[in-house]
């Protein structure tokens, strides 16, 4: 006697479902996109000092650091302060806005800080903001 077994046309085949890490794919991107964003204002170190009154300045298109080493960073490159000057004066043209963020340490001298002002104000740039923490 024959036995007879029955198949169906459709067998089932076992599956990876994708949609869970295609999710934590666009999760991932998405973090990345966004803390790659957050710390770019400066990754010199700077004790700002504080102030009572202090408001984010947004449209700053460039970013001038004093340590309290009395070095000058303008972003993250380090200039000396014979040649602030004519490093100022060459990026000018470049700036979109002429809007320049001082960050100087609290320890830094003050003629370091008005040899800065000076040169920024001899350049023909006079909207520049110092930078402190609030309180």
């Amino acid at each position: 006697m024959k036995k007879f077994t029955f198949s169906g046309r459709y067998q089932k085949r076992a599956q990876i479902d994708l949609t869970p890490l295609v999710d934590l794919v666009f999760l991932l991107v998405i973090f990345f996109m966004v803390s790659s964003t957050i710390g770019k204002q400066s990754v010199i170190h700077i004790n700002l000092p504080v102030a009572e009154k202090s408001t984010l300045s947004e449209d700053v298109s460039l970013i001038i650091s004093i340590n309290e080493l009395n070095e000058i960073f303008i972003g993250e490159e380090k200039i000396s302060a014979e040649n602030f000057l004519s490093e100022v004066s060459a990026r000018k043209d470049s700036l979109s806005q002429k809007k320049i963020l001082i960050r100087g340490d609290k320890k830094t001298n003050y003629e370091t800080i008005i040899l800065v002002m000076d040169s920024l104000n001899k350049t023909g740039i006079s909207a520049f903001t110092l930078s402190t923490v609030r309180q």
